[in-house]
């Protein structure tokens, strides 16, 4: 059985060291010399561990346990002399005189080796050669320890010098023993193996934390975190076991009640232990100030961070302060704005402080701190114990204070904002990690919150420009109510008895009064009435522009012979503005004597609007740069620049498009064109009408 179990232990060393050189392998690099003696400590410590424990199980000679034993301190020497060297010169690296202790280690191996030939060494001597390279081990550890290095190095040599001290160490006390009985202890071969597998994390934590090594071996936190609770747990159980086994040899009648009672509590003391916060927290503080480069898994906080960004059950500035509390395990904390000059709270959790007691410590450190980019321990300033890049009277400071923490916070609007926060409990001293994690966290913020008040006043600013853009339509729309009704009170001294006036003055007040209700309603509803489509007769609607604008000469004429009507989908009133607004403007640009002609030009696949005048005409510039470009008017005060504009809105959005011909002192013809799509009916396509 303690067989079994020895050998269990040299199998599981076996597999920890293959285990760590997969991981090594991926980042070779045969110029590292470090790399390379560490990869070769893992194959030799494979192949003694394989050994070893096969010499256990079967029974095995020791002779070759002990040469591959050989060939594993052969390369542990080298890698410790590799280390204290630090050097990435092979040549230098075979110069230094160190070396001679790894080749006296080699000539040990080729003693070892000649017994199979011929019996130079005895038994003793093989210990006493063993313990020689445990003593040189040991001497080199210390030699590591005691050298002075680059603090980049120094946080994984202390790792590297307990996986190796417990291995040398052990060896020693191992043919100590056995020299002077000139025997081996079997309890000793046993424990080994498993000795040589608590020493192999040791040395992947070494290779992690010293850059020098060039290694990416990477332990996670939480394995560390789980594997040391169970560890613990199964000490703890080990020891309450042996306790209750020396309760039980009383052997008295109440000693087995005492044993179960004893086993009941331990258990449950065990269970309150798992379930402490408090005491997972100390535990993972300890492992990362102890076996980690860094206090933080930064890929595991930026994770976080950016999570506690994306909740969206909370405000901007809850996620805010969450996403700084989160990383530093801090109780209670608030975020402050500064806007206008005064400090706001804008976001807490589990506090609710008051403003006003708060004032006199954000007066007096608030700009300070945001201006000099200062991550402040409140409780170290007010004790003489930080030194700030800024001069503040101590005997000034508001004291006692709730917070331990002010964290700046600089908006790139101007303003700026402070997070004060209760005593981190994810760390027992603050240092330039802390710090610079702090300072990383609150740029991420600054960000954030900067586009979230961008946006703010985008979205205001989008609703400005809605509500101007109905307001410059409904104008427009106004003007030409208003310009129709001039008309018709100029015309009425000279036509009022003529009864066809009447006629077509009732027609263009009844066309006034609904333009008139629309600009009402849309008023009320605060939008534009575009989505209200509908089918009509495109000729019928046509004819009604028509009608309405016989009010201003030149009278415009309309000349269509299409068997079947054309029926368009889309805002009836809208589309008759726009064809209102062509007709006008071609009026304005004609004088009295000039012809103003609209026609409908229908084909197989498509139909054409053209509204042609004989006026003075555009440039080709102007109908580039100017014609459809909205406020931009040829009229002055008296034109609004947005008849052009919305005819070409109007007409892309019902998949058409607009296209003007025109030449100086000549006239112009607009050319409105439609597709026959789903927003076109008709049933005969071979009709044409045109202006003659």
């Amino acid at each position: 059985m303690l067989e079994q179990f020895g050998s269990i232990g040299y199998f599981i060393a076996a597999i920890g060291f293959a285990l760590l050189s997969t991981l090594l392998l991926p980042s070779f690099n045969r110029k590292n010399i470090a790399k390379i003696l560490l990869l070769q400590v893992c194959f030799s410590g494979c192949i003694w561990s394989i050994v070893s424990g096969i010499k256990i199980h079967y029974g095995h000679s020791v002779l070759p346990s002990l040469l591959a034993e050989t060939l594993f301190n052969f390369t542990l020497t080298l890698l410790l002399i590799g280390t204290i060297i630090n050097s990435s010169n092979l040549k230098s690296f075979f110069k230094h005189r160190l070396i001679w202790l790894s080749i006296a280690i080699g000539v040990i191996g080729i003693l070892e080796v000649s017994r199979l030939f011929y019996p130079l060494l005895s038994q003793k001597g093989f210990f006493l050669l063993h313990l020689v390279q445990a003593t040189i081990g040991l001497w080199l550890v210390e030699g590591l320890y005691r050298h002075q290095y680059p603090e980049s190095m120094y946080q994984g040599i202390k790792p590297l010098c307990l996986g190796l001290g417990l291995i040398f160490g052990y060896n020693f006390a191992f043919y100590a023993d056995a020299f002077l009985t000139n025997a081996f202890a079997s309890t000793y071969w046993q424990g080994r193996g498993w000795l040589i597998s608590a020493s192999i994390p040791f040395i992947a934590f070494a290779s992690r934390r010293i850059p020098e090594w060039g290694s990416r071996v990477y332990i996670s936190r939480d394995v560390v975190f789980h594997s040391t609770l169970t560890l613990a747990a199964g000490l703890y159980l080990l020891m309450m076991s042996i306790t209750g086994f020396y309760i039980k040899s009383f052997g008295s009648d109440w000693a087995n009640v005492v044993q179960i009672l004893f086993m009941s509590f331990s258990g449950l003391i065990l269970a309150g232990l798992f379930f402490s916060e408090l005491l997972r927290k100390k535990l993972k503080v300890f492992i990362a100030k102890h076996f980690f480069a860094n206090k933080y898994e930064y890929r595991e906080e930026w994770m976080t961070f950016y999570s506690a960004m994306e909740n969206s059950q909370q405000s901007p500035y809850s996620r805010a302060l969450a996403a700084i509390v989160g990383p530093f395990d801090c109780d209670y904390g608030v975020l402050i704005i500064q806007q206008q000059g005064v400090y706001t709270v804008v976001a807490s959790i589990n506090c609710e402080p008051k403003e006003d007691e708060l004032a006199p410590l954000l007066d007096l450190l608030g700009e300070p701190v945001v201006d000099h980019g200062w991550v402040s321990e409140l409780d170290k300033l007010a004790a003489g114990e930080e030194t700030p890049p800024f001069h503040v009277e101590r005997k000034e400071l508001p004291l006692p204070c709730q917070f331990s923490l002010m964290i700046p916070l600089s908006l790139y609007d101007g303003s700026h904002g402070l997070f004060l926060l209760s005593r981190p409990r994810s760390t027992n001293k603050i240092n330039w990690e802390d710090r610079d994690l702090m300072k990383a966290l609150s740029s991420q913020i600054s960000i954030y919150l900067t586009m979230y008040e961008a946006n703010n006043k985008l979205a205001i600013n989008k609703q400005f420009d809605a509500f101007n853009k109905m307001s410059s339509f409904l104008v427009h729309d106004l003007k030409n109510v208003l310009t129709q009704l001039q008309l018709l009170n100029q015309n009425a001294p000279r036509h009022k008895d003529n009864p066809e006036f009447i006629d077509d003055a009732f027609e263009t007040i009844d066309s006034a009064t609904g333009r008139l209700a629309a600009v009402l309603s849309q008023l009320q509803h605060k939008r534009l009435e575009q989505d209200e489509s509908e089918w009509f007769d495109l000729t019928k609607v046509i004819k009604e522009a028509c009608s309405q604008r016989m009010i201003q000469p030149p009278i415009p004429t309309f000349n269509g012979n299409n068997n079947e009507p054309i029926h368009l989908r889309a805002n009836r009133e809208r589309f008759k503005n726009v064809v209102n607004h062509l007709i006008q403007n071609a009026q304005d640009a004609t004088p009295i004597d000039g012809k103003v002609c609209i026609s409908l030009n229908v084909m197989p696949e498509r139909f054409t609007i053209i509204i042609s005048d004989t006026g003075h005409g555009m440039s080709q510039n102007f109908i580039k740069h100017r014609l459809f470009k909205p406020f931009d008017s040829t009229k002055g005060n008296a034109g609004m620049g947005l008849g052009a504009y919305d005819a070409k809105v109007l007409v892309n959005q019902l998949g058409g498009s607009i296209n003007v011909d025109s030449a100086l002192k000549t006239g112009t013809r607009f050319s409105l064109t439609f597709p026959f799509n789903k927003n076109v009916s008709i049933t005969r396509d071979n009709a044409w009408t045109h202006c003659s």
